[in-house]
């Protein structure tokens, strides 16, 4: 019996000769969104049995081996074991010629991740999401510190807010694309876990509407942080764009969490309208340019000297 092994791009290709027929492959892939051919990073530690229980006269336990963190590896096939009381479905992963064998398709699930890029990125943000909201606070609370060590005043989105639009519209699509994230998995689970194991970051391709309502939120999140950050810069010390694109980062992340969590017990949706009047009514209350630079064209909130070009305004 023989074995043959295809290499591309460092992943293991192999072929198997103990071939599943049993397996619906359209059914299966409706419901694990893979199939043979497809590749996984490991997580966690995984133990591969030589044979499906019960499968080929042959105990589970029989010649076991281990995949470890951050090993490659492939699906080479996928039978079904209907007298497995546990999980009928096993899958076979190889990481090498001489490291393969079965595990059963439950317990595979949460230790390993889709070799790509936006699968890896979606389940490292999930993993890390807490470690960031105190990453950017806490850059936030630092230079707030630095500032009045200068005597600065503290600017901050909703509180001191700089005279730009962006940092205003940033928050309100993060909360808009969190309450999206959390409505999709709370009522579309399989939409999600269709897209995680299948992702895009094209938002016309064809996918739900709700995906592409999110990768279009995600798209307009990058265009308008470029445009927070062009602002923010233009401010006239770089401690003061430094601390001000913490709090404001952190502040996403708040967002982000709160939202995220919130729609599942139906308090996000109020909120979210509630945020939305909240953040509005405070950008135009307190950022309103009745006056316009004669030089520049810049707002002026009042008579005198400019704050981007200079020019004296009488």
């Amino acid at each position: 019996m023989s074995l043959f092994l295809a290499c591309k791009h460092d992943r293991p290709q192999v072929l198997n000769p103990w071939v599943g027929e049993n397996v619906d492959s359209i059914a299966f892939k409706q419901q694990y969104h893979y199939w043979r051919n497809y590749n996984f990073v490991v997580t966690d530690t995984i133990r591969l049995s030589h044979s499906p229980a019960n499968a080929f006269g042959l105990s589970e336990d029989t010649c076991e081996m281990w995949l470890h963190r951050w090993d490659a590896v492939v699906v080479t096939n996928i039978t079904s074991i209907p007298s497995d009381s546990t999980d009928s479905m096993w899958v076979m992963l190889a990481r090498d010629p001489q490291t393969m064998g079965w595990v059963r398709a439950k317990d595979l699930h949460d230790r390993v991740v889709p070799d790509n890029f936006i699968s890896r990125f979606i389940n490292l943000f999930s993993s890390w999401s807490m470690l960031l909201v105190v990453s950017f606070l806490a850059l936030g609370i630092l230079f707030l510190g630095i500032q009045n060590l200068r005597h600065a005043r503290f600017q901050m989105v909703h509180v001191n807010d700089i005279r730009s639009f962006y940092p205003t519209l940033l928050c309100l699509v993060v909360s808009s694309s969190a309450v999206l994230y959390g409505a999709i998995q709370q009522f579309y689970p399989d939409v999600w876990e269709a897209f995680y194991y299948q992702p895009t970051l094209n938002p016309f391709a064809t996918n739900p509407i709700a995906i592409r309502l999110f990768l279009l939120s995600i798209w307009t999140m990058l265009i308008v942080l470029i445009a927070v950050i062009d602002d923010v810069f233009k401010q006239p010390a770089v401690v003061d764009a430094i601390s001000y694109l913490a709090s404001l980062f952190g502040v996403c992340m708040v967002l982000y969490l709160f939202f995220t969590q919130s729609v599942h017990i139906y308090l996000g949706y109020p909120v979210l309208a509630a945020y939305w009047y909240f953040a509005l009514h405070r950008h135009f209350q307190y950022n309103q340019s009745p006056y316009r630079c004669g030089k520049c064209g810049a707002g002026l909130s009042s008579k005198g000297k400019c704050h981007k070009c200079g020019a004296i305004n009488e």
